[in-house]
């Protein structure tokens, strides 16, 4: 009787451990029970993540550029750019296209408004790898040229600097272009996910309650020299990681396939320069960035990212399709247009605020609008784009190269660029 008391004890410890052992398992999984702050950090930043990428890629999206890839399709849409003082005059652009992706041919026709006054259509042909242009302000020809060699097309327009220019223009798929399959996707974490544990890991994240809302708050504190630190690493280790390297290669050729860092080399020195520079960087231990979670019940309200200079980006999902970014506290008014670089830097310092939605209809229609606020301090200029696109069985009156006449702009002097350009300008006497 001992013995099988003893057993029946034991099975009953078994039972009730293997009970406890599920509860503690349907807890952890199913609520944020026993969970660090790290983990939870990170579980709301990545559901968030997913459900922005889901705006731009879900299954109703790719079922649609299949189809449109093998389609004829019309699209219509509009550019409107407007400012809030009224010191830049309305500009519309009425755009109209229509063409067939298999085989690769299309027309577009777009309609500018200045200040409520029209200046014509500018007609443009895409056919077997040419790209033709008409418009009435220079004249009742077509220009053309073939989409190849477009770095030496540009420096004969006089531009210096050809490297941000692709030698051909191509269809971009950006689902293509930004995605990763899952089995590289797990390598690369696996690979990197410990590097960057090492230099952050549960101490610099902290969860706390908002006392004005209802909402918990998670964030991650970093300082630039563990940023600093942690990205030597992670390029330390990239610069021989062939397998990683080659994923952005090719990912570059997608743009451009003419691209010195399509060179596997060139990217290892260009990753190399970076080190460099981030060992040569000063970087203290002060908080220098930090990504805070707002979550109510169970839903991220939005994501913050906060830089020591006090510039805060709003990353926020309205609906299921809509997606908010704003920007505060952007105290860089100073306009500077020397070079590429700085026009680029002026122009994402005065984003104040961008909205992007996106809409499948029946399978067949795709519908999308953007909005970009930027704030220059004196002025603030509105940018509005939106279209709707249509997949058809066919599209008629399609004109073809062969319908046209034109002339190979290659052919021409810079002082007929010029010249044409000159004439552009004076739409406004």
């Amino acid at each position: 009787m001992g013995l099988k008391r003893k057993v029946s004890k034991v099975l009953i410890a078994i039972i009730l451990i293997l009970i406890i052992g599920c509860i503690f398992s349907i807890l952890y999984i199913k609520t944020d029970m026993l969970k660090t702050k790290e983990q939870l950090f990170w579980k709301y930043f990545l559901s968030e993540k997913d459900e922005i990428i889901n705006i731009w890629s879900n299954n109703e999206i790719k079922s649609y550029n299949s189809k449109l890839k093998e389609s004829s399709y019309i699209k219509e849409g509009n550019v409107l750019i407007t400012s809030k003082n009224k010191m830049i005059r309305p500009i519309n652009i009425k755009i109209f296209e229509k063409g067939n992706n298999k085989e690769d041919f299309k027309n577009i026709f777009v309609n500018l408004e200045y200040d409520n006054k029209n200046y014509g259509e500018t007609t443009i042909i895409k056919d077997e790898n040419y790209y033709l242009i008409n418009n009435d302000v220079i004249g009742s020809n077509y220009f053309g040229f073939k989409n190849e060699n477009l770095k030496q097309l540009a420096s004969g327009f006089g531009i210096k600097n050809t490297d941000i220019i692709p030698n051909q223009i191509k269809e971009l798929d950006y689902f293509e272009l930004f995605s990763v399959d899952d089995v590289e996707l797990n390598r690369i974490l696996k690979k990197y996910i410990p590097i960057c544990r090492k230099y952050v890991n549960n101490r610099d994240y902290n969860k706390y309650n908002e006392s004005n809302h209802d909402s918990t708050i998670y964030e991650l504190q970093v300082s630039r020299k563990q940023l600093n630190e942690l990205l030597i690493e992670v390029l330390n280790e990239l610069k021989d990681d062939r397998d990683s390297l080659k994923l952005i290669s090719d990912k570059i050729k997608m743009i451009d396939e003419d691209n010195k860092y399509c060179d596997i080399d060139n990217l290892k020195e260009k990753i190399n320069d970076i080190i460099v520079f981030l060992r040569n960087r000063e970087a203290d231990s002060e908080k220098f960035l930090s990504i805070i979670i707002y979550k109510n019940k169970n839903n991220v309200e939005r994501i913050e990212i906060v830089l020591k200079d006090d510039r805060r980006i709003s990353i926020e999902k309205e609906g299921e399709n809509k997606l908010v970014i704003k920007q505060y506290d952007v105290e860089n008014k100073e306009i500077s247009i020397k070079s590429l670089n700085e026009t680029m830097k002026t122009i994402i310092d005065s984003v104040s605020e961008i909205t992007f939605e996106k809409n499948i209809m029946d399978g067949n229609t795709n519908s999308v609008c953007l909005n970009i606020a930027c704030d220059f301090g004196l002025e603030t200029i509105n940018f509005k784009y939106n279209y709707v696109e249509k997949i058809k069985n066919n599209v008629d009156s399609i004109i073809r190269k062969d319908d046209v006449e034109y002339v190979d702009i290659k052919k021409y002097s810079r002082d007929s660029y010029k010249e044409w350009f000159i004439k552009a300008l004076k739409i406004n006497d």
